[in-house]
């Protein structure tokens, strides 16, 4: 086993097949690239045979050497994977700090929070607990109405509108009884639901993200995005309520974004 016996993560589980996919695709021998890398062949032998993990200085080398970010050595891609386990790290970061994924996977770079946001309600099942945070996420962390309307049309045609659904839930909470934590984000927030109000697509058929609730129980913001998604929106309110609390009790520092209760 590589280490001398020591447990391999997930994410460096394939370095030895990313390697030798990125020296194939560069047409390099192993002696080119030992020679680019100032890395000895034998050791990259080892490695793209799975025999031996790289050091940080020697994945730097051969990062620099093969013109790749680090990323590319976790997942065979320059940018990270799609799927919960490889967003929860970074929606942790955006505030859903009690969000718990069995094998998340440590990105190489966090993504824009659009993107981010964007990728966490697409799907045709995405994890309602996640889908009941994002609310708190647009509230309280700064994104871009222009850059969310753009990754939301990317991954999944259903997530700008689910957004805009997401984003009126917000305000609907705050204008009720006040955001917990505030609601930095309320212009931005305005102007998402404004622009999607007036967008001449509007879906087909409802949208119950795969938990489907009677039509006669729906609150009024959800008849407004054609969602049927069973939960009521008192759900929503306490998702922010507990997540503003974590944070509190925890006295976590400013992330790189907006903090709840930095309005």
């Amino acid at each position: 086993m590589p280490g001398g016996g020591s447990a391999i993560t997930p994410e460096l589980s394939k370095v030895g097949k990313w390697l030798f996919t990125a020296r194939a695709l560069q047409n390099l021998t192993q002696k080119e690239l030992a020679t680019r890398s100032r890395i000895a062949q034998p050791r990259l032998s080892g490695i793209e045979q799975g025999l031996v993990l790289p050091t940080f200085p020697q994945l730097i080398r051969l990062a620099r050497a093969l013109s790749l970010p680090l990323q590319w050595f976790l997942n065979g891609a320059v940018v990270p994977g799609d799927e919960v386990p490889e967003i929860a790290l970074e929606l942790q970061h955006l505030g859903v700090i009690d969000l718990v994924v069995p094998n998340a996977v440590v990105p190489g770079a966090f993504r824009p929070t659009e993107q981010v946001i964007a990728l966490a309600v697409s799907g045709s099942q995405p994890e309602p607990r996640i889908i009941e945070a994002i609310p708190a996420v647009l509230a309280w962390n700064r994104w871009s109405h222009r850059g969310l309307r753009w990754y939301g049309s990317r991954r999944d045609s259903r997530a700008g509108i689910r957004l805009a659904w997401l984003s009126d839930v917000a305000l609907t909470i705050h204008r009720s009884e006040g955001f917990p934590g505030g609601c930095p984000q309320q212009r931005q927030l305005e102007w998402y639901v404004r622009w999607w109000s007036k967008h001449p697509t509007q879906p087909a058929s409802a949208d119950d993200l795969g938990r489907p609730a009677r039509r006669d129980t729906l609150p009024p913001v959800w008849k407004r995005w054609k969602i049927t998604y069973d939960a009521p929106l008192s759900a929503f309110a306490e998702r922010a309520r507990h997540l503003h609390s974590l944070h509190e009790q925890r006295r976590l520092p400013a992330n790189l974004t907006t903090r709840p209760g930095n309005e």
